[in-house]
């Protein structure tokens, strides 16, 4: 399907909000963290800390979202923009063999950046990875994102319910049709570095059934923390990085 406005010319900016600074280790990787849609790189605050202890880690506000309020652009923008703009980042502080850490619609960033610049990319994490094709409509999506409310913790839904607000509706409504269009389980395929799929034991989006269809999709299997929901990486930070850091050690 053809992606949404794009001008490969003059890509969208994202924002670093998070840069932990040049690791003193060479072999230690840099992990680039890639929010959903309606929020920020915020709601990363507990994964940071812990992916620290295993090299570099670089968060980023996605055109229109976040810090990246003021650049956002005049027309909506596709899942292969959002990558182009986070490309762009690792571009200018000379970053590659990267790993790409995405939630909820940033895995469709992190699998589209994978694909498009894979000399970027050294391994790629989906946590809660979007959508199943049977959700991929307007009411299913926002049925199942007021659910997981419900199941996260109160300073997770603070983060949460603060960003959309700070987004707005007509900036969501203009990025939806993106995230549902994707076909994220196809394009995993067009990729060639160790992935892994990750989910929370009680997320609502991500649910067993679909996780494990996509991660069969990349040759591997799909992990499952529970107890936690939807923002896994919130609910469970050190088990995530940890998980997150075995996947970067593993080379194709």
């Amino acid at each position: 399907m053809t992606d949404r406005r794009r001008d490969p010319a003059h890509p969208p900016r994202a924002v670093v909000t998070v840069d932990t600074g040049s690791d003193p280790a060479p072999d230690r990787p840099t992990f680039v963290l890639v929010h959903g849609i309606g929020v920020s790189s915020r709601y990363f605050e507990r994964l940071v800390p812990a992916l620290a202890e295993e090299g570099r880690v670089l968060a980023v506000d996605l055109p229109g979202f976040g810090r990246a309020k003021p650049e956002r652009p005049p027309h909506p923008l596709g899942i292969a923009d959002f990558a182009a703009s986070v490309a762009v980042v690792l571009d200018r502080l000379g970053i590659a063999d990267a790993v790409i850490v995405g939630h909820s619609m940033g895995t469709q960033v992190a699998v589209s950046l994978a694909g498009s610049r894979p000399d970027l990319v050294r391994a790629v994490a989906l946590l809660g990875p979007v959508m199943a094709p049977e959700d991929r409509n307007p009411l299913r999506a926002g049925t199942l994102l007021g659910l997981d409310i419900f199941r996260e913790d109160a300073r997770g839904n603070r983060i949460v319910i603060g960003d959309y607000l700070h987004c707005g509706i007509a900036w969501y409504l203009a990025t939806l049709p993106a995230m549902l269009e994707y076909r994220i389980e196809e394009e995993v395929e067009r990729i060639d570095v160790p992935v892994i799929v990750l989910r929370g034991g009680r997320d609502p989006i991500a649910r067993d059934d679909w996780v494990a269809r996509l991660a069969e999709r990349t040759g591997g299997a799909a992990t499952r923390i529970p107890g936690v929901a939807h923002l896994v990486m919130h609910g469970a930070p050190w088990r995530t990085a940890a998980l997150i850091a075995d996947t970067a050690r593993v080379r194709p």
